[in-house]
């Protein structure tokens, strides 16, 4: 289920409560992890940050740490992979100096070379993220192909954890809070009395 909050006063975010049991199976809340947003404003010179509890049993919350296997290190490990087996032959390939003499170029193959890598490493460094959260589906539910790829966590304002997800859009001032269990998410909505989406 989908929810949309309105955030009146960016500096002063409302405090949203979920449930006391696990967000992502409804059992007996035994940790508590957060979501956290960025509202893009300061408050006495510091930034504003929207944060939210969200209560998990054991079992799950060991799981969200785990999950980072089936984004970061696939990602990671995909990348460097490639990136190196394009870094060889794009040095390789590239003249020494392919500029006029009185200019100076070296190292020029290992800049393109690295800038190959680079580029081959990401992309499939990414692809490969994505096969392996989609065969992850099973295990931790299937919000976990709908949080971003590795490479674009780094340009938004998202945050997820196993069973619930939320984005802030600055713009329009209003944070998305996705829940996959139906149960908590209406919850979720009659404590903080919200509308659904």
């Amino acid at each position: 289920m989908l929810v949309q909050i309105l955030i009146a006063d960016l500096k002063n975010p409302p405090a949203l409560k979920l449930p006391g049991r696990c967000v992502h199976c409804g059992k007996t809340k035994e940790e508590t992890l957060a979501l956290s947003f960025d509202m893009g404003v300061q408050r006495k010179n510091h930034p504003v940050e929207m944060k939210i509890s969200v209560p998990m049993c054991k079992i799950c919350a060991d799981k969200e740490r785990g999950i980072a296997k089936v984004t970061l290190v696939p990602f990671l490990i995909g990348a460097l992979l490639f990136g190196i087996i394009a870094f060889i032959p794009a040095t390789l390939m590239v003249p020494e100096n392919p500029a006029p003499d009185n200019v100076n170029t070296i190292g020029f193959p290992f800049m393109v070379g690295g800038f190959v890598g680079l580029v081959v490493g990401i992309i499939l460094g990414t692809i490969i993220e994505m096969i392996v959260k989609t065969m992850s589906i099973p295990v931790y539910g299937k919000l976990v192909t709908k949080r971003p790829l590795t490479i674009m966590s780094f340009f938004s304002n998202n945050d997820d954890l196993l069973g619930i997800s939320g984005k802030f859009i600055k713009e329009k001032k209003i944070i998305q809070i996705e829940i996959e269990n139906e149960e908590v998410a209406n919850e979720f909505v009659k404590l903080n009395s919200l509308e659904k989406k």
